[in-house]
Formats: C-alpha cells, sequence, structure tokens
C-alpha cells in the first residue's frame, strides 16, 4: 500500500502547477489568475463537517457523553502520544483537566482498554511503515502487530465491536495479511451500515488489500466506494483498462455522492482549462472529456442528493463560459446561487457573478452602482481574510510584481477589474473610472498591508537546514521614499495605463482624485494609491512630453523635494548643452527644466531683437531636443520596450508622435533661429555647432566657417536633428 500511495503521490505532483525560481522565470498577465475554487490547497484547508476526524469524535462523544467537548475528546484519542496515554492509563486516579479522561477512568475503563490497544497499533505500524524500518529492529511496546490483531479479533462485546474490527484490519494489513483482510470484510465488515463511520474507514484497507490479491476490478470497486479517484485511476492503468477522471467521478457518485474527494479533482481539473496568463504559455482547448463533466454536474446539480448541491452548478456554468456561452453560464450560476452549499462555495460563485456581470452588462450608470457593491463585499473579503503569511508576501512584493498567485480574493479583484472591466470601461469611454478601478487593483493590497520588507535565507547548521525568515524594511511610504529600493509603482498596470492614455484623460483622472463626485469616487481613491506628489509628477512630466511648460511647472512645482526618492528617474546630463555634459545639480530636475523652459518660451515671445531672440530660439530648442534624447527621463519614465516587471505594453517613445512633434519643432526653430541673425558668421557658426553642413555651404556661402566645410567635407551632408536617432546613447 505505501508503494500504491508513493505512486499516487508522485502522480498528483506532476499535475500541480509548476513555479521555477531560477534565473529566468514566467511572467503572468492577471487573466491568467485560477478563477474555479472548490476547494483550498493544502495548507490552509476549510474545517470540513463531514471529515472522519470529526465524526469519529461526535461519535466518542454519543457513546459516552454529549457534555464532553468534542476538542478534549480530540486530545486524548487524536493528539496523545503512547507513552502519556500508558500513564493515564496506570493512574489509579485522573487528577487533570481532560474532561475526556476524567470519564474514561471514572465511568469506562472498557473504552481505556480499547483506546491503548488503538494507540500501539498506530505506533507499531508506524514504525513498520517507516522506510527505515527492518525486521530486526524493536519496536519498544509491550504488544506485537500479532498479539494486537488476535485481541482485536477475539473481542466478544457490542459497542465496540466495530472499532476493533477496524484494528484487526489495520494490524493484518500492516502484516501483509491481506486474505484475513478480505475475510474479516466479508464476514463482519460488508455486514455494517452504510453511514457506518469504520466501514469507511475500512474501505481503503479492503480496496489495498484486493489490490495486492490481484483483485483489481474488485479493488476499483472499493476505492470508488471509499471515494479514493486517485487509486482508481492507477489500479485501472495496472489493469490495462482506460478509466477516464469523469469516469471515475460518475462510478464514485453512485456508491458516495459526497465523497470527500470530489473536489480537490474537480479543482484539479478545470483549472487545465483555465488561461495561465503565462505571456508565452499556450491555453488548453476544450476537451470532450471537460464538456462530459459539465453533463454530469448538471446531473448532480438536477439530481438533488448531494448536500454541497451549489457546487455542482457551479463547476457547470464554469465549464460554460470556459465554452464561450456565458448567457447559459449565467442562468445555470442562478441555479448555484439559490441551491445549498457550504459558505466556501457561495463566495466563489459571489465572485465568478462579478466576473459573469463584466461579460453581461452594458456599462452604464445602473452597472456601475452595481461594480460599487461589488467591489465592496470582495474588498471585506480581502481584508476578512488577510493573514500574517500573506501580509509578509504582499510586503515582499516579488509575487504581486511578477503576477503569482498567492492570495485568492487579490487575485481575483486584479483579475476581474484588470483583464475585463478596465479594457471594457476604455471602449464605453469612461477612461476615468478605468484609471480608478485599476489603481485599486494595483495597489489595495499593498496599501492595506503598508509595509514593505523580504525573505532572507539562511544555513542552520545545528537543524541541518535552511531557514527562511522575513525583515521588515519599515512602512511602505518610507520604502517609497528611500532611493536605495525599487518603485514598483512605476511598473504596474495602473502607471502603464495612465502614462499611455494621453494627457487630457491623465488631468482629468487628476481632477476626479481631487475633487471626487460620488460615494464610488471616494471608495477607489481610499483604495489606490493617490498620493499627491505621485500624480502631480505624473501630469507634470506628461506637460513636459506635451510641450506645456507652464502647465507642467504648476504640477511639477507641487511635488515635494523629498519626493524625488522616489522617482525610478535621475538626470545626470545636462539639458541645454550640445553634447553629453554632466550636470553638476540634477535635484529638482524637472520643475527646474519645465521652470527654464517656460522662461525661455515667454522670452522668445516678448523679445524683439532678433540676434537675442534666436539666442533664446537656439537654446529651447535644443532643450526640447534633448528632453526626448539623451536626457529622455524629463519626459518618459523609461527607454525601451523590455524591462523586469508585470507584464504591460511598453512604448519606443522616440517613434510616438509626441517625440516627433518634438523633433520636428527643435529642427525647425534652430532654422528659423539662424535665418533672422543679423550677422551672418555668427549665424554660420552656430550651424556648424548643430552640424547643419549643407545649409551653411548654401545660405551663408561667402563666410569662414562655409570656407572650413568645403575644405574639410568630401560630401556636404545635412545632419537633420530629427534624423539622429537615440542621439548621445
Amino acid at each position: 500500500m505505501k508503494f500504491l500511495v508513493y505512486i499516487v503521490l508522485i502522480s498528483l505532483l506532476s499535475l500541480l502547477p509548476q513555479y521555477v525560481d531560477a534565473c529566468s522565470v514566467a511572467w503572468y498577465s492577471p487573466g491568467g489568475y485560477y478563477m474555479y475554487r472548490v476547494y483550498e490547497e493544502a495548507g490552509r484547508q476549510v474545517p470540513d463537517a463531514e471529515s472522519d476526524l470529526l465524526q469519529n469524535c461526535l461519535a466518542w462523544q454519543q457513546i459516552t457523553s454529549p457534555d464532553i467537548p468534542i476538542e478534549a475528546i480530540r486530545e486524548i484519542v487524536y493528539l496523545m502520544p503512547l507513552e502519556e496515554f500508558e500513564q493515564l492509563y496506570a493512574l489509579d486516579k485522573y487528577k487533570g483537566t481532560n474532561a475526556f479522561a476524567s470519564y474514561l477512568k471514572e465511568h469506562d475503563p472498557e473504552m481505556l482498554d480499547f483506546l491503548l490497544l488503538a494507540k500501539t497499533n498506530e505506533y507499531i505500524r508506524r514504525q513498520r511503515n517507516s522506510r527505515w524500518y527492518y525486521p530486526s529492529m524493536k519496536t519498544g511496546c509491550r504488544s506485537t502487530l500479532e498479539e494486537i490483531a488476535e485481541q482485536a479479533i477475539a473481542y466478544d462485546g457490542v459497542r465496540l465491536k466495530d472499532r476493533y474490527l477496524l484494528q484487526a484490519v489495520r494490524a493484518l494489513f500492516t502484516l501483509g495479511r491481506y486474505g484475513q483482510c478480505v475475510d474479516l470484510w466479508n464476514t463482519q465488515g460488508a455486514n455494517l451500515s452504510d453511514g457506518n463511520l469504520m466501514k469507511r474507514m475500512l474501505l481503503p484497507y479492503i480496496a489495498g488489500a484486493n489490490y495486492r490479491l490481484n483483485h483489481k476490478c474488485k479493488a476499483i470497486a472499493y476505492f470508488a466506494q471509499a471515494g479514493d479517484i486517485e487509486s482508481m485511476l492507477y489500479c485501472a492503468e495496472r489493469s490495462g483498462e482506460h478509466l477516464s477522471t469523469v469516469e471515475a467521478l460518475e462510478f464514485v457518485y453512485r456508491y458516495a455522492p459526497d465523497c470527500p474527494e470530489f473536489p480537490r479533482i474537480l479543482q484539479r481539473f478545470v483549472r487545465k482549462y483555465e488561461p495561465d496568463g503565462c505571456c508565452y504559455g499556450d491555453e488548453a482547448e476544450l476537451t470532450e472529456e471537460c464538456r462530459r463533466l459539465y453533463r454530469f454536474a448538471l446531473h448532480v446539480g438536477h439530481e438533488n442528493k448531494v448536500h454541497n448541491r451549489a457546487m455542482w452548478y457551479y463547476t457547470a456554468a464554469f465549464i460554460a463560459e470556459l465554452d464561450g456561452r456565458t448567457d447559459e453560464a449565467s442562468y445555470i450560476l442562478s441555479l448555484a446561487e439559490k441551491s445549498r452549499g457550504t459558505r466556501f462555495i457561495k463566495e466563489s460563485v459571489a465572485v465568478f457573478r462579478i466576473y459573469l456581470d463584466t461579460k453581461l452588462y452594458v456599462f452604464s450608470d445602473t452597472y456601475d452602482e452595481r461594480l460599487f457593491e461589488q467591489l465592496r463585499w470582495l474588498d471585506e473579503r480581502i481584508v476578512a481574510g488577510l493573514t500574517q503569511e500573506v501580509a509578509q508576501q504582499t510586503a515582499a512584493g516579488y509575487k504581486l510584481i511578477s503576477g503569482i498567485s498567492y492570495y485568492y480574493w487579490n487575485d481575483m479583484l486584479r483579475r476581474i477589474l484588470l483583464s475585463e472591466v478596465c479594457p471594457r470601461m476604455l471602449q464605453a469611454g469612461k477612461t476615468t473610472r478605468a484609471l480608478q478601478l485599476a489603481n485599486m487593483a494595483d495597489n489595495r493590497l499593498r496599501e492595506l498591508v503598508g509595509r514593505r520588507g523580504h525573505y532572507e535565507t539562511r544555513w542552520n547548521d545545528k537543524k541541518q537546514c535552511i531557514e527562511v525568515t522575513f525583515s521588515d524594511l519599515g512602512t511602505l511610504e518610507h520604502y517609497r521614499r528611500n532611493n536605495e529600493y525599487g518603485n514598483e509603482e512605476y511598473s504596474n498596470h495602473f502607471f502603464e495605463l495612465i502614462d499611455s492614455i494621453g494627457l487630457a484623460n491623465t488631468l482629468a483622472y487628476y481632477r476626479r482624485v481631487a475633487a471626487p463626485r460620488t460615494e464610488f469616487d471616494r471608495f477607489l481613491n481610499a483604495r489606490g494609491y493617490v498620493h499627491k506628489d505621485y500624480l502631480n509628477d505624473i501630469a507634470g512630466t506628461q506637460c513636459l512630453r506635451a510641450m506645456r511648460y507652464e502647465d507642467a511647472v504648476r504640477y511639477l512645482g507641487a511635488v515635494s523635494r523629498s519626493f524625488e526618492g522616489h522617482l525610478n528617474t535621475s538626470l545626470k546630463w545636462d539639458p541645454f548643452a550640445l553634447e553629453q555634459t554632466a550636470i553638476a545639480d540634477c535635484s529638482d530636475f524637472k520643475y527646474r527644466f519645465a521652470d527654464q523652459m517656460q522662461a525661455l518660451e515667454r522670452s522668445i515671445g516678448i523679445t524683439t531683437d532678433p540676434d537675442r531672440k534666436a539666442f533664446f530660439m537656439l537654446r529651447f530648442a535644443i532643450g526640447l531636443r534633448n528632453s526626448f534624447g539623451f536626457c529622455w527621463m524629463l519626459t518618459q519614465y523609461y527607454k525601451g520596450e523590455y524591462y523586469w516587471g508585470q507584464v504591460v505594453e511598453k512604448r519606443k517613445w522616440e517613434y510616438e508622435i509626441l517625440a516627433q512633434n518634438a523633433f520636428n519643432r527643435s529642427a525647425q526653430m534652430i532654422t528659423s533661429a539662424c535665418a533672422m541673425m543679423t550677422n551672418h558668421e555668427l549665424a554660420a557658426q552656430t550651424l556648424l555647432e548643430y552640424r547643419n553642413y549643407k545649409t551653411i555651404v548654401e545660405n551663408y556661402p561667402e563666410t569662414e566657417v562655409a570656407k572650413f566645410v568645403r575644405g574639410a567635407c568630401d560630401t556636404y551632408i545635412d545632419y537633420h536633428l530629427e534624423k539622429i536617432k537615440n542621439y548621445g546613447q
């Protein structure tokens, strides 16, 4: 049986999503977060009222006293080690505080005898099942498994007959006496009622015994009754029979409609067909087996034999949506909403309803109100479900930046808003609302946690293992203003949207943040990152990009000096120099540049002296050119289209219309400035500095500069600045 379980575990592991932390990792888009959820992953399992552990404790309570707390029973039956129980067993009088132990010592020595046998049995079996066990090893117990089996079979009472039968089969199975296990089942176990807990706990052993005896068809049937779908599939494969996952589900359903294994198998199966969101991954196509599951899930829901009926309708609705039948999915989901189900499933249903509404509703004021209520509910789940583990992973930032799933509620907020709502809001012309929603999606969890930190690994010599510890780096606001760290606010989806949506839309969003109109506005603003310095810098930078220097001065002048440490760029070169020349003071560089460009623009407008006006025009032109050239950080936050961070679209700004307009304006202004100069020698000298050789020779042939050009150049080539790409890079 150990070998069978080992094979099953290996098979399961091979089917789980693979995440590899190495030099190169996949980046995931928000559309790849798994939405289908009927089972909580390992480590955070939702307590199940039908679990064997709880049912066993309830059974003990029923045959002892209803006044004994379940936790007291669990402490003795499941948590107390054999050595401590032997001490309890030997006591003349128990003086402790456990109500179950007091009851056993005072009223029920028969149960004490049984629990001693059961704990001894489990202790020996655990040792023998260890990979390090050898037959010559001593267990340190007063009894052997053979003696335990004989004693359990010899029990002639009635009250604990089924429990002694389970202990006998467990001991015999560990001894490899599979035939005796089957005989005991046929003579005693099969006669137990279908609702008997001990019978259900016996089934995996009887199935395993039949498998070892090469009775594979019987083994499959018993595994089905036990709800062990993985072992069914394994046995079918070993016997040469084809049994699909859905066929196995149908088979088990006949025997155990509420099999506790159903949620785990369903989730693993359905998630194979969800888009994985990997930027270079392939999406699985819906198969006939998946459509068979759709039909089976509908059948289970309609038949109404299961306790968690909503789970099956939810499953059918989800597959219908994967198959592109959104209207049908919405109808089936309404059946799930009306059906009985656990709170866990009902919450998954509610999330899927929000998702379907994004595809079915017209984005009107009515939908806006509906979305507000839905987001309020989802936000409550985010707050209520926040754990220390989630908070630390959020503070570390890596998974959030990479788009890796680690917190279902925040995953769903991001998937629904960033993949569905925001694109449709943009199509409907609701750009301000799209920006508000994107901001919440990217920043809600980070703002809620409010801390920044990182994980550290170190080798523990004493324990001989690697330990991972979390180090807190302080508040998020301190982190943001410290230039030692990165700045994720300039590489998320909200920033990509606001940086590319156009100045008019950016300023409209800015005004809505400053003066919210509705309760929904205030709700969204409170859950995004709307720091005035951050938004003023974005607005001011876009004004520089649009050559609106007066507006740039107003916005950038409102940015505090302390915010400079939060910027993801810095200026190294003098923006008014012809060549890359180091700048002595680069502080407050955007505001100072905007102020100088505004002053030059005003001077050009009021100056009448042609030579002086030309000087102002030339300085303005070179500043304009450089702000899109080697001083690109004045008008952009990045250069190039590839970078480390979330999967968002990046642009080569030098090819954008704003950059081209700037280069053209700069070149035209240089030509106009030289043309208005009264001193031809000075004009030619200026053109020489700008490498406009052909213009010098054609317009100022009589100058000394023209003579120099003709003597130094074989061919007169006019290097217009607008043709110089990536100047100085």
